[in-house]
């Protein structure tokens, strides 16, 4: 045989292999198959209850439910594409109320997929009528919808394709977050030790067909219900007991006085930001943040410009802590600056309270003083974190939480004497001030040096991009009469 007729036949043997090889690597044995529910989860009202869920399989030979949480069934139907499940009796022994079901799927040739259901027995809950750009959960165990196709309390429509958590101040806070055939939200808020509430913040966010985001929404997990926890003042005047976003208005440990803090706002701006890690603000670290995939996650800073100092820009960017410049005028809005975001006595489209709050007038806080005795001294009150103002006939206890940084943005508390210790107190506002470009809110300090000179101001003016707390008021007399309750 010739070296070209050599040549010519290893050549067409070699394509023989290559080919033989591609069509093995397509036959059906090693084939991939799918498997899949159409909801990562099912609830169920009460035990002893069944259910019937469809899954989609491909390509899929044989199926088997692997494991099952204590006290639950599963049968899995392959020809009807069914399965049946059935929660565990009410007086089952060490039935669990909420846990995973694995389905197995075993593909032609033997690989196998598999595919996840958390079943819980849980209540219900639908927040349609509490539109708002923050909604109460209160509800342990409790399976959660809201409309997320509408921004807040007004009833602009969102393009909503997908729903993520932004952030949360807990792994596991907000679980299951999904977007359904309604274009609701749902979600799913677990309880902890003995079925307590696990208190927190989380950040929700809706994004378009794109992935873009396009609104969000606050979720302050919290056993407070501010309908019977209210404060009313001698001249009428209704607070909440709770800064927004707190876990409680307390400074007898340091659990309790880290848990006070709440959120912090930049002026007119809806998005929260975190409080500090330590309860008394000395590494200056931000409270830690997960993600929906509890991945730890971070807020950024960025300097007010004509591209990051836009109402677009803050809404598509919620973990951006917006620092003013002074061609800003130390606001986070570089150019387009509104007294209208918060202002007025009227709740605002840019409002970051729950249904029926709103942010405080610009003379809410007028005629308070600080009721302590400043005569005992400074070391009276040095671990107070806090003090009590009253109008002369109701007393309440203020944290004293500090603020972002108008320039750096994170959490400066330092009293007169600058000592980093939480003593100083910073509420915002809907009023303007009476500088350009700035807003009104209280203040209060301890002045460690001599206490009988610390002050209370009712109405002081901020840069816009400090970041305050707010302790908001009714937007409408929702409750009717208010009973007057002492705080701290």
């Amino acid at each position: 045989m010739t070296y070209r007729a050599m040549h010519t036949a290893l050549k067409v043997l070699t394509a023989l292999i290559v080919t033989v090889g591609v069509f093995h690597s397509c036959s059906k044995d090693d084939a991939s198959g799918s498997l899949s529910f159409p909801s990562s989860t099912l609830y169920f009202d009460a035990e002893g209850q069944t259910q019937t869920i469809a899954f989609s399989a491909d390509n899929i030979g044989s199926i088997t439910v692997s494991s099952t949480p204590s006290g639950w069934t599963a049968e899995a139907d392959l020809s009807t594409l069914r399965m049946k499940v059935t929660a565990p009796a009410a007086d089952e022994p060490g039935a669990e109320r909420q846990g995973t079901i694995k389905l197995v799927g075993y593909v032609n040739g033997g690989k196998s997929v598999s595919a996840d259901l958390f079943v819980a027995i849980a209540g219900s809950r639908d927040l349609a009528s509490e539109q708002s750009n923050c909604y109460i959960l209160s509800r342990p165990d409790t399976y959660y919808t809201f409309n997320a196709l509408v921004r807040g309390e007004g009833r602009e429509p969102l393009a909503t394709a997908s729903v993520e958590v932004i952030w949360q101040t807990a792994k596991n806070l907000i679980r299951y977050l999904e977007l359904d055939g309604q274009g609701r939200a749902s979600f799913f808020v677990g309880s902890g030790d003995g079925g307590a509430l696990t208190e927190g913040n989380a950040l929700v966010g809706a994004y378009d067909a794109d992935g873009r985001l396009i609104w969000s929404w606050h979720l302050w997990v919290t056993d407070y219900d501010p309908s019977t926890q209210s404060q009313t003042y001698a001249n009428g005047l209704t607070f909440m007991t709770r800064n927004l976003g707190a876990g409680a208005n307390d400074n007898a440990t340091r659990e309790q006085i880290l848990a006070s803090y709440g959120l912090y706002y930049q002026w007119g701006r809806r998005e929260p930001f975190v409080g500090p890690y330590a309860y008394d603000c000395a590494s200056g670290k931000d409270a830690d943040m997960y993600n929906g995939n509890n991945s730890r996650t971070y807020l950024s800073y960025v300097e007010s410009s004509a591209e990051t100092g836009t109402e677009a820009y803050a809404l598509a960017n919620p973990m951006s802590f917006i620092l003013g410049v002074e061609e800003s005028g130390f606001d986070w809005l570089y150019a387009a600056h509104s007294d209208d975001l918060w202002g007025g006595t009227a709740k605002t489209a840019a409002d970051p309270c729950p249904k029926g709050w709103r942010v405080p007038d610009g003379d809410a806080f007028a005629g308070l003083t600080i009721a302590d005795d400043l005569a005992a001294g400074v070391e009276a009150y040095r671990q107070s974190y806090g003090w009590h103002l009253t109008d002369g006939v109701v007393t309440a206890f203020y944290l004293g939480a500090g603020r972002r940084s108008a320039l750096l943005g994170g959490i400066q508390n330092i009293n007169t004497n600058e000592v980093p210790k939480p003593w100083v107190g910073c509420y915002w506002t809907s009023g303007t001030g009476s500088a350009a470009l700035t807003s009104s809110g209280m203040y209060f300090t301890l002045d460690t040096e001599d206490a009988l000179r610390s002050e209370m101001r009712p109405r002081t003016d901020f840069q816009r991009a400090n970041g305050l707390q707010i302790l908001p008021i009714p937007a409408a007399l929702v409750f009717g009469m208010t009973v007057a309750v002492a705080r701290g």
